[in-house]
């Protein structure tokens, strides 16, 4: 995959602007000593991050082309698709529904003005909460919505 991994994107996010010494980025992220570790130096090889002074930092001399390559459609399809596919397989403590809904005109302009006031609510307690809580902590929300036969024919594309 030429994207970051799920867990090296969060590696990534929990640096910051500033960089962290590894015991803050374990912390802020939950992951176990030596799965940090790994993943810091898969990161330092890639070129992505770099380590001074005991601490971690993004390298800010990357490429357009790799950022790109990194944060790119291809990249954020892969990331969302290796998430969605972890919570799938969760066995507890899981709160999400999947269903396929018979929805009148009326009632998907309504859908979707929910889902429009589902944003602006998401985006404003992410603002007000984001400096105070650690990156594992954080919550994973996705919802959307797409016309079955659309599916069904992206399924069938591949």
């Amino acid at each position: 995959m030429k994207g970051l991994t799920s867990l090296e994107r969060i590696i990534v996010e929990s640096l910051g602007k500033h960089g962290q010494t590894f015991e803050r980025i374990q912390e802020h992220t939950g992951l176990q000593e030596n799965v940090c570790f790994n993943l810091l130096q898969a990161l330092i090889l890639k070129g992505i991050i770099s380590f001074e002074k005991k601490t971690y930092q993004i390298n800010r001399n990357i490429s357009p082309l790799m950022i790109e390559e990194k944060n790119g459609q291809e990249a954020k399809k892969a990331e969302s698709l290796e998430v969605i596919e972890a919570i799938a397989d969760m066995k507890d403590d899981k709160l999400y529904r999947f269903q396929k809904i018979a929805l009148d005109e009326k009632d998907e302009k309504i859908f979707k003005a929910m889902l429009h006031n589902l944003e602006s609510f998401l985006k404003e307690a992410n603002e007000k909460s984001q400096s105070s809580t650690l990156l594992k902590d954080k919550k994973i929300i996705f919802w959307g919505m797409s016309d079955v036969q659309k599916v069904v024919k992206q399924i069938v594309k591949g």
